[in-house]
């Protein structure tokens, strides 16, 4: 496991976010990195309970097909006023009433069916209950217009914020999960996905960026003033929370990514005026993760839009679909946050194409994401990389329940814990190397591709059901532990070998020492005198022995040597030790270690050994071992002491074992 030294100190507000310095890949702040702005939640208004993110049995009986929004904001006041039109579907033989999600900080004026007369409606609670008369029928189209007005950051869970940069206006929102009702009325479900036309009025010298296609702007009046309306187009269907704002003095990066023989997409970043540069290096990385991302995922999914990033005061991203909200403390010229841009961009695959259905399933928008960050760096750096990448995900102390999330929590936060991001790749991670690297990019492809989700949405089953159609049978075993439980698989093994004839009889065992049970395969690297081997094993009972043949003598035996599970794993010998074929000295373990590791070597006679520990300049540190053994398998323990028994200090240190004319040296990690 890796562990990396905190470097940053990480200052949260609700409106702004600053990082005095920051290590690449760091990991202790990856929680607070990718959606740092879910700090706002808790504890910044109490007057009132949270929403609940459960639809009213009326919203379940209707669909909004389009949305025109124009909405105009005061970076003075805080105020926010305009209007909603939205092409509403009824889903049932007899729709008689639309709720819409309207905090109680809008204030709504009228409420009319367009180009026709005025409809009775009531705002209290947080909706906007409107009566449709004589009622729907399943499939009658009906468009209304909604007018309102408000102070969206007075709300309990704003999404909207109003900050400035370099003493110029800066106007962002952030509405996931259910935050965009508080500056727009709408049905404010993942589920509810629909195209928009998005006007956005602010102070001629801002320029407003938002989803889908640029159409220009207008002139417009409000608060007295004259406005600038900025008219953006998403033909794309899209869920509420993803419709954005990002205002400020924007200075334009364009670039092109290249899909096909004649066909470009453009990339459009807007960048504060005094991060061009920085933001011209950090950003160029686009189209190549572009190009990568769709190698492995399909084809970027928005490619008759673009893609971007609008650079504001958030603290991490926030995968705004075809414009991703990107922090400005992210923008350094040197690629240090390379790993959220990674994160964000493959969301246009797995949150923005395909959206988690509720907010139970949001690891199939956050697991997919981080685990596309280590796809990005394994393509990069090679395997090594995937595998570090991955342990540096592995921080069960941050998890909190299980990966399916509970949804009677009204909490916000609750749904971005980061066992949803970390465990979610993981399960990725192993379900990769269960299926096989070919099968488990083809089912990604194939999970992208499917008309049932694309441009739509989908549940944990959904996907499970695609992974087993290639699998061939049923993978209950795995995703029923996976994503319920909390609990942490924890393995013993042991191997001892002895001659048998002219063969070698390997046996491994392993004990489960958690209290239930996992299934799952186990690999095993064998080495032997002429070489190595690879094995699987099946490993589903308590305590199990496995027994291997083996033409020539073994001289280590490791467990799952290239970590594809995640779970903790303690060597042990056990049982009667046969005298080894060969002289041989472990890797100790655990390793690093605080404040106790083992070492184990063995012995084909009776020898005197010498077993010591050196720091890095070669300095004696500990003899643990001087004198005539026996043959067969020893075991000692370092208590992380000197000669003296005072404390060792952090750091690499070597161990040396001399007998005879042989020597070994083998290195190890202290960690205090």
């Amino acid at each position: 496991m890796i562990r990396r030294t905190c470097l940053a100190l990480i200052l949260i507000s609700a409106a702004a976010t600053s990082v005095l310095a920051q290590s690449p890949y760091e990991e202790i702040h990856r929680d607070i990195l990718r959606k740092m702005e879910i700090a706002r939640f808790e504890g910044l208004f109490t007057d009132k309970p949270l929403f609940a993110p459960e639809p009213t049995p009326a919203q379940l009986q209707f669909d909004v097909l389009h949305y025109e929004l124009h909405a105009a904001f005061n970076p003075s006041t805080y105020a926010v006023e305009g209007s909603v039109r939205a092409v509403v579907m009824s889903l049932t033989d007899s729709l008689y009433q639309i709720d819409f999600d309207a905090d109680g900080v809008l204030t709504v004026s009228t409420v009319q069916e367009v180009g026709s007369s005025f409809l009775l409606w009531s705002h209290a609670d947080d909706l906007l209950s409107i009566s449709v008369s004589p009622g729907l029928a399943l499939g009658e189209e009906i468009e209304i217009e909604i007018i309102y007005s408000g102070f969206p950051t007075t709300a309990p869970y704003s999404g909207l914020f109003f900050s400035s940069q370099d003493g110029e206006p800066l106007i962002y929102s952030l509405s996931e999960p259910w935050g965009a009702r508080t500056w727009w009325p709408c049905k404010d479900y993942p589920d509810d996905k629909a195209t928009f036309d998005i006007h956005l009025a602010v102070p001629t010298n801002l320029f407003a960026a938002s989803n889908g296609n640029y159409l220009g702007y207008t002139n417009e009046v409000h608060w007295d003033e004259t406005y600038r309306s900025y008219h953006w187009q998403e033909n794309y269907p899209m869920t509420t929370y993803l419709a954005s704002i990002a205002a400020t003095n924007y200075v334009e990066l364009e670039d092109s990514f290249v899909y096909g023989s004649a066909d470009t997409m453009p990339i459009r970043h807007y960048v504060y005026p005094s991060l061009v540069v920085a933001a011209s290096e950090d950003l160029n990385v686009t189209a190549p993760m572009l190009a990568f991302y769709s190698s492995i995922f399909g084809l970027y999914p928005f490619v008759e839009e673009k893609y971007g990033v609008a650079i504001c005061g958030i603290g991490g991203g926030m995968e705004h679909q075809t414009l991703t909200s990107y922090g400005a403390i992210l923008i350094r010229g040197d690629h240090t946050y390379d790993w959220i841009f990674a994160h964000e961009l493959a969301h246009q695959w797995f949150g923005d194409l395909i959206t988690c259905e509720d907010w139970v399933h949001i690891w199939l928008n956050e697991g997919f994401a981080s685990y596309a960050e280590a796809l990005w760096f394994e393509h990069l750096e090679g395997p090594d990389r995937l595998r570090t990448y991955m342990e540096s995900q592995d921080h069960p102390e941050r998890w909190t329940g299980p990966i399916l999330r509970d949804p009677e929590v009204t909490n916000p936060g609750y749904y971005f814990d980061n066992v949803v991001y970390d465990k979610g790749a993981w399960v990725l991670h192993m379900l990769r190397h269960i299926v096989s690297d070919g099968t488990f990019f083809q089912i990604l492809q194939d999970y992208v591709a499917d008309s049932r989700f694309r441009f739509s949405h989908a549940e944990t089953d959904d996907f499970i059901g695609v992974c087993e159609t290639h699998y061939g049978s049923s993978l209950s075993w795995f995703f029923g532990e996976w994503l319920t439980r909390e609990d942490r698989l924890q393995y013993e093994w042991s191997w001892n070998s002895y001659e048998v004839a002219d063969m070698t009889n390997l046996t491994l065992t392993v004990e489960q020492l958690q209290t239930d049970l996992y299934t799952m395969p186990v690999d095993f690297r064998i080495t032997t005198v002429t070489g190595q081997m690879d094995t699987s094993l099946w490993v589903d009972d308590r305590f199990e022995v496995f027994h291997l043949s083996m033409n020539d003598a073994v001289t280590d035996a490791e467990f799952d040597p290239d970590h594809w599970i995640l779970c903790d794993k303690f060597e042990s010998p056990t049982g009667e030790e046969a005298t080894p074929t060969a002289l041989f000295l472990d890797q100790n373990y655990p390793n690093p270690f605080n404040p106790v590791t083992k070492i184990r070597f063995g012995l084909t006679e009776r020898a005197a050994v010498l077993l010591q520990i050196f720091d890095v300049t070669g300095t004696l540190v500990k003899t643990i071992v001087d004198k005539p053994c026996g043959p067969g398998t020893h075991e000692v323990v370092w208590k992380g002491t000197n000669e003296n028994g005072e404390p060792a200090a952090s750091g690499l240190y070597f161990f040396r074992l001399r007998s005879g004319k042989h020597q070994f040296t083998k290195k190890m990690v202290l960690l205090r």
